[in-house]
């Protein structure tokens, strides 16, 4: 299971969100709405998790940013459609719809955290967290 294998899958995941940007690493400049694949800063692998010692799990998350426009509730209205369960535009029911066999066992999207303002590059936008788990247990 490798890295870049992963972020192909996610960003063959999200190309189909109509009007979603995807980068598959911190974007240097971001053009909302813009999603991106990050390690978790703490703890982000977790290695042989079974009694196989080439199991692996990566604790990854999609940060998606929007402009925050004009007030926050138009802000969390146009940030909930990529939050939601399922949907033409839910990231976790992209991402959970990949056919995974050839990179992991699995991926789940387990969570979703850091909902609303945020800052980037200066510049004060809306966003969320959607933590993953990506593991391979051979």
């Amino acid at each position: 299971m490798s890295l870049s294998g992963i972020r192909s899958k996610i960003s063959t995941a999200l190309s189909g969100i109509s009007g979603l940007e995807y980068k598959d690493c911190f974007p240097d400049v971001i053009n909302p709405p813009v999603a991106f694949l990050a390690l978790q800063p703490v703890e982000p692998l977790t290695y042989d998790f079974t009694s196989q010692n080439s199991s692996l799990i990566y604790h990854m998350y999609v940060e998606i940013v929007i402009n925050k426009g004009g007030t926050i509730e138009q802000a969390q209205d146009d940030l909930d459609p990529y939050l939601q369960n399922s949907g033409s535009t839910s990231i976790k029911a992209a991402i959970e719809a990949v056919d995974w066999a050839t990179t992991a066992d699995c991926c789940r999207v387990t969570n979703v955290s850091n909902y609303g303002p945020i800052m980037y590059n200066g510049t004060e936008y809306f966003g969320a967290r959607l933590n993953l788990d990506i593991w391979r247990t051979s």
